[in-house]
């Protein structure tokens, strides 16, 4: 009965104890979860300013890069080839896709138009440069998602408490890393890099372009200089035959026909030269379209070169400004202008050392469970044997200052690049100024005096009133007026193709 008694006195005691424990965790449970550190612990600037404010601008530069992308890739992937005034029909698209229906485009005649056309689809060089242009489209789409990779990490290290070992990551890496600043710089980088590839573009089309022009006007001179040469044999022969006439009369010596002879085989052997040259150019062109050289393709049906006279003062300006080398150039200026800003950005000092600020790590930092000290308790200059703290930043300058150097070479480069372009195109100006006043001379005015000549002397030497080598004279005089006029129409449309690599846009422009 006592032990009875005693049990439920026990009991009612503990029971009385449990009341005042309950409401003391409560108590405690409530004021932990209530807890917020000190003001003095509160960080906005590295915590939450950059969330506010940081993911917004990122997207807003993230979204120009995409823009900057989709822009570039409708130029780049447009079926409308950038030719300048070079016209390309469905019906050439269709063809240049086929060896047998490219070749039937080229016979039996053939027109400049149509060959530009044919060399723009269907050469490799330009197939080459528009993959490689191609190709630098993907860095638009590695800065964004390289950079949102780093922001999502950037996200994490933050609420990261790894409760074991020393607690470092002290270093955020938003230091490292300024989004969305360095971002958008990345996102220029990768656009003028596409735009330093554009130009390279440009840069193979307009010399395969070029190069296939001033094929085609020499090929247009060999076929006629084959027909004047032919030409000139069959006048020989005719010549030949009245001297061979006078010799059986009495009348000239047995070496006015070894002369024409002489003469006869001379042109021969011009003849199968200028078809081993007209070979040569077919290849030439049959290479720039891809196409087997054991093919053969017709004459060239567009005769005339566009002669009109340019003024040179406006080629000047046209040149800087369109001149891919140039451009390329500029566009590489730019590029390392913004990589050493990006340098600049992740590696010069900031304006305090932040011993006043705190990182948004976890309270436990602080107490009787932190592992290292909440602030700096000393400000000292140096670490370990008297080692600077920032070390780091003055091997990085060095680089910085040898990029630097870099870029006043490459402005310097730019400046004589400028330079020559201006020589250069008053050189080519020249050429083709002097080309087209030669072939206005010889098509004017010496090509009939010549024919004029050479039908007056030969009818005198079947009526024996001049010498055989007047009349031989006249002949040699015709042969040469008559190359020299056709090779000066050619020359025409040759240095207008290298006036075009010089300016960089399509001719003509502003006519004088």
């Amino acid at each position: 009965m006592k032990k009875t008694l005693s049990l439920i006195i026990t009991g009612v005691a503990l029971i009385g104890t449990i009341g005042p424990a309950l409401g003391g965790y409560r108590d405690l449970k409530r004021d932990m979860e209530a807890y917020a550190p000190p003001a003095m612990l509160h960080q906005p600037e590295m915590s939450e300013a950059i969330a506010d404010s940081e993911p917004d601008a990122f997207d807003v530069e993230t979204k120009t890069i995409e823009d900057a992308r989709r822009r570039w890739e409708k130029i780049v992937d447009s079926k409308v080839v950038p030719t300048g005034d070079i016209v390309i029909s469905p019906e050439i698209f269709d063809a240049a896709s086929d060896d047998a229906q490219t070749l039937a485009m080229l016979r039996p005649r053939l027109s400049l138009q149509t060959t530009m056309a044919l060399i723009v689809l269907r050469n490799p060089s330009i197939k080459g440069a528009k993959d490689r242009l191609q190709a630098a489209l993907e860095g638009f789409d590695q800065v964004a998602q390289l950079d949102e990779i780093l922001r999502q990490y950037s996200a994490f290290t933050e609420s990261v408490m790894a409760g074991v070992g020393p607690m470092r990551g002290l270093d955020n890496i938003q230091m490292k890393f300024p989004f969305p600043g360095v971002t958008a710089l990345k996102g220029q980088v990768a656009e003028l890099n596409v735009e330093a590839e554009k130009q390279a573009f440009d840069l193979v089309q307009r010399d395969i372009l070029a190069q296939g022009s001033k094929a085609y006007w020499n090929l247009l001179y060999t076929h006629q200089a084959l027909r004047i040469t032919r030409e000139m044999l069959d006048r020989l022969n005719q010549l030949e035959s009245v001297a061979t006439t006078r010799y059986g009369a009495g009348k000239t010596s047995y070496q006015d026909v070894i002369k024409i002879r002489i003469g006869r085989e001379k042109l021969e052997e011009q003849v199968r030269t200028l078809n081993e040259q007209r070979i040569n150019l077919e290849t030439e062109l049959l290479s720039l379209m891809d196409l087997e050289p054991k093919n053969s393709i017709g004459w060239p049906d567009t005769f005339t070169p566009d002669t009109s006279p340019l003024k040179l003062d406006a080629l000047y300006p046209l040149a800087l400004e369109n001149r891919q080398e140039l451009n390329r150039m500029r566009a590489m200026v730019g590029r390392m202008e913004r990589m050493i800003e990006m340098a600049e950005t992740m590696i010069q000092p900031a304006f305090t050392q932040n011993y006043s600020l705190y990182t948004d790590e976890a309270v436990l930092q602080s107490g009787s469970a932190g592992m290292k000290p909440t602030f700096a308790t000393t400000v000292s200059p140096t670490r370990a044997a008297g080692l600077p703290k920032n070390a780091w930043f003055g091997a990085e300058d060095t680089y910085l200052r040898e990029t630097r150097r870099k870029l006043d070479a490459l402005r310097a480069d730019l400046d004589d690049a400028e330079a020559r372009t201006r020589l250069m195109v008053r050189k080519s100006w020249f050429d083709l100024d002097r080309a087209i006043r030669e072939r206005a001379l010889y098509n004017d005015r010496l090509l009939e005096l010549s024919q004029t000549s050479l039908d007056v002397s030969t009818r005198a030497y079947e009526s024996g009133n001049i010498s055989f080598a007047d009349v031989i004279t006249s002949y040699t005089d015709w042969l040469d007026v008559s190359l020299a006029s056709r090779r000066r129409n050619s020359d025409v449309g040759v240095t207008r193709a290298e006036l075009v690599r010089w300016v960089g846009v399509p001719l003509p422009w502003p006519k004088g």
